[in-house]
């Protein structure tokens, strides 16, 4: 690799990295805004992002116990975000949804993230767009495999956590 693309791939590696810190910071703010834990807020984005979800699925995306996952749904549902739905096609199973109250949340504080995103986005082509979406893609493919396998290793461990 020549020395001036190596260069830009640390950038690269570095800007990501100050990429997930802003997100993760501005994710924060929003949950102390409204009251809730990353965790909450996890859920959450996974709802709004799939639909109507199992806890299990919940509990999976997230890494959280069968435990953990019931204290946090408990807590959405007395916060008014999310509620717990009959599943229509297995009535003993129970699928977690968004209640309408969260959708003003998203428009108060992610509103305004989505208007500049698009702005953002007009400035690319489909190929440069196909790029990124396949280089984020991976990514996070890469992440959630290894969060998957720590995750089991903590377990099997018994590491605190």
């Amino acid at each position: 690799m020549s020395s001036e693309k190596r260069a830009l791939f640390e950038q690269l590696v570095d800007e990501i990295r100050r990429s997930q810190s802003a997100t993760d910071r501005y994710d924060q703010a929003v949950a102390d805004a409204i009251g809730l834990n990353r965790t909450d807020m996890r859920c959450l984005d996974t709802i709004q992002r799939e639909g109507a979800v199992s806890a299990g699925r919940l509990a999976k995306v997230t890494g959280l116990t069968s435990g953990a996952m019931t204290a946090a749904l408990d807590r959405l549902e007395r916060r008014g975000f999310a509620r717990r739905t009959a599943d229509p096609a297995d009535r003993r199973r129970v699928l977690v949804e968004l209640d309408p109250a969260f959708g003003g949340v998203v428009e108060d504080f992610y509103g305004e993230h989505m208007a500049r995103g698009e702005e953002l986005y007009e400035r690319y082509g489909e190929a440069e767009l196909r790029f990124l979406l396949d280089f984020v893609r991976q990514g996070r493919e890469l992440n959630e495999r290894e969060a998957e396998r720590l995750e089991r290793s903590n377990r099997d461990d018994g590491a605190p956590g």
